[in-house]
């Protein structure tokens, strides 16, 4: 007998190898029917559909759970839905339609950051002189809409306004003016002044408090050529001095001298 014929060696199932067995839709529907009784209240399955119900309950009432939320006093909470901006929560209890229908975002809106610069600048002076300059600038996140949604990265963003503006405000100042401590409250005051201006230009909902201007340092390399160039600034103030003072001791005895001719 063909091994492929009815009734061969290898069909003795009625079917080609490979095929579904006659019973699969039969195995089909058996399951249904006992998913169905399981689902279906008061039915066969009573005892475990009540179990499959009690459980979906507990899983909806966890995923309301999930919106609650605080913010505290220092913070808000900027609400989304679906990715758009909704509203902006005050401090307290509040509840959102949970993930993936609305997202929270805490924004804390009072405490103070402070973010430390360095930075090698050349100041106003005739000859140019090179500083290191390490400062300070103090800032607050007041718009936490701004702040998620006007710029990409905040922080990077204050750097890059800071150090501008630092080297515009110091190339404008002498070294002397850095180095004397009665002069820096104004250079940072008009350091902070355009900070300030710049990050309101770009929304960045940034509020910068203080600008510190902590220390001034004249790189090494520079120090002998910085010598230099205060010797040479200071000879220039001994000659114009002892120019002045042959001036006025000459001029008088000429007019002198003149006067008795």
């Amino acid at each position: 007998m063909a091994w492929n014929q009815p009734g061969g060696p290898n069909n003795q199932w009625g079917r080609r190898p490979g095929q579904p067995g006659p019973d699969l839709d039969e195995r089909l529907k058996s399951w249904q029917r006992k998913l169905t009784a399981l689902l279906r209240p008061g039915g066969k399955g009573t005892e475990s559909g009540t179990l499959v119900w009690l459980a979906i309950i507990v899983l909806i009432g966890a995923w309301l759970y999930s919106g609650l939320y605080q913010v505290k006093q220092a913070e808000r909470g900027v609400v989304q839905r679906f990715g758009r901006l909704i509203e902006v929560k005050p401090p307290g209890m509040h509840w959102r339609s949970p993930w993936p229908i609305e997202t929270v975002t805490i924004v804390n809106v009072a405490s103070v950051n402070s973010n430390d610069f360095k930075s090698r600048v050349l100041t106003s002076d005739a000859n140019l002189a090179l500083v290191d300059l390490h400062f300070a600038v103090q800032y607050q996140f007041t718009d936490p809409v701004r702040k998620l949604f006007s710029v990409r990265d905040p922080e990077t963003t204050l750097s890059q306004v800071s150090e501008s503006a630092i080297r515009e405000v110091v190339g404008r100042s002498t070294l002397d003016e850095l180095l004397v401590g009665s002069t820096r409250p104004e250079i940072t005051r008009r350091s902070k002044q355009l900070i300030q201006h710049t990050l309101d230009s770009y929304n960045t909902g940034i509020t910068v408090t203080t600008v510190n201007l902590e220390d001034v340092q004249v790189p090494d390399a520079v120090i002998p050529s910085q010598r230099d160039a205060n010797k040479a600034q200071a000879d220039k103030e001994r000659f114009i001095v002892e120019a002045e003072a042959y001036a006025s001791g000459i001029i008088p005895a000429a007019q002198g001298t003149a006067a008795r001719v």
